[in-house]
């Protein structure tokens, strides 16, 4: 290792600095950025021989990541103390920091710090059932929401030029309305929309957060693709691909703030059924998030943000500048995406075949540097 200047971002202050940082003796330091690892709101584990916490600890510090947050629709899902414990276990003593969130659809409720949220995410529930669980729970966490009326079936969204099963884009807004306006009514106060996916979205959380502490995320796939884009079962994603008019529309959002962080979503799965109706749903892209949202939007400092100081306060987390912990990126790079070289165990990715602006080229955790160059540093 040698000590060189390197350029250095604080997203906890806006501001840029030069300051001498260890990096491997042969790398080329021309063009290289540093700033706090990434944080991710939106990330699945799957276990029994899919994605564990062993593949999904490579692939986030390949992607840059040192803080995740996981969904509940595991198998079993996260909904009782003992499943809890077992993930505590698992997620004990790593470099990346795992966070957990819990089904509210039973009678668990947090007793944990580990544990963040309530989390709807990949469980289908109606209406009846959503009042029933805002009215018994007694803590009134964050609840994060993924907003669908499951109530209507459709794979895609109108518009999409492919013969399956469509829902209507409304399908999501209404969803949002009616999530956060009974959460309020029964004395939940902060809600956080995943995968914000259309325009309508945005603009109806706009309206509810002058009712709510509301906050959304967006995923790199609904800011980067089109559903013009669906080639294969790789792009069965829930929720769907828009049309490219709502995606600009989207990308805009973004750069107004109106969408306050950027989400992965990882969803791995091994390679998928060809066809539509039997593959599951979800992209695995934990690995290409920077570099696909950095290519979407093209503005590093805002990417940055949204990936770091926006989604740690959604959580409450203080976090402090530290050179001990970084990530190093190459704003100036580019490559094309093969899943099959990912760490995850995932290789149905979306953007399989495209070439990304940006490249995550190491990352120190606690003084450590754990990964550089897509390798693992053990």
């Amino acid at each position: 290792m040698k000590l060189e200047l390197v350029k250095i971002f604080n997203p906890f202050n806006g501001k840029w600095s030069q300051e001498y940082v260890e990096i491997p003796d042969d790398f080329n330091l021309k063009g290289l950025v540093a700033t706090h690892p990434f944080v991710d709101l939106h990330v699945h584990v799957r276990l029994n021989g899919g994605e564990d916490y062993d593949s999904l600890e490579r692939a986030a510090k390949v992607g840059g990541f040192h803080t995740l947050l996981i969904q509940p629709n595991t198998k079993p899902p996260i909904e009782s103390q003992e499943i809890v414990f077992r993930h505590l276990t698992l997620i004990k003593d790593r470099e990346v920091k795992f966070l957990l969130t819990i089904s509210p659809f039973k009678d668990l409720e947090p007793f944990d710090k580990k544990i963040m949220a309530y989390s709807t995410d990949g469980i289908e529930y109606d209406y009846q059932k959503l009042v029933e669980t805002f009215r018994g729970k007694k803590r009134k966490s964050l609840w994060i929401d993924h907003s669908q009326m499951y109530e209507v079936d459709g794979i895609f969204y109108e518009g999409a030029d492919i013969e399956l099963p469509k829902r209507p884009l409304s399908n999501e807004p209404i969803a949002i309305v009616r999530t956060v306006l009974t959460g309020l009514e029964y004395g939940f106060r902060k809600f956080h929309i995943q995968h914000v996916s259309n325009p309508f979205s945005v603009e109806t959380i706009s309206w509810l957060r002058n009712y709510a502490d509301v906050s959304c995320e967006v995923t790199p796939h609904h800011l980067l693709l089109n559903s013009e884009n669906i080639s294969n079962s790789n792009f069965k994603i829930n929720p769907p691909l828009v049309q490219e008019r709502e995606r600009k529309e989207l990308v805009k959002m973004v750069k107004a703030d109106l969408i306050d962080i950027l989400a992965s979503d990882h969803a791995p799965h091994f390679p998928k059924p060809e066809d539509f109706i039997s593959a599951p749903f979800g992209t695995s892209n934990i690995e290409v998030a920077f570099s696909a949202y950095f290519t979407a939007l093209e503005n590093l400092e805002l990417v940055i943000t949204k990936m770091t100081s926006r989604p740690l306060k959604i959580l409450g987390l203080t976090h402090r500048f530290s050179k001990d912990n970084l990530v190093f990126l190459d704003p100036n790079a580019s490559f094309e995406v093969d899943s099959k070289k990912f760490k995850s165990k995932g290789k149905n990715c979306a953007f399989d075949g495209m070439k990304l602006k940006g490249k995550v080229v190491g990352l120190k955790i606690n003084g450590k540097t754990v990964m550089w160059d897509g390798e693992i540093i053990s």
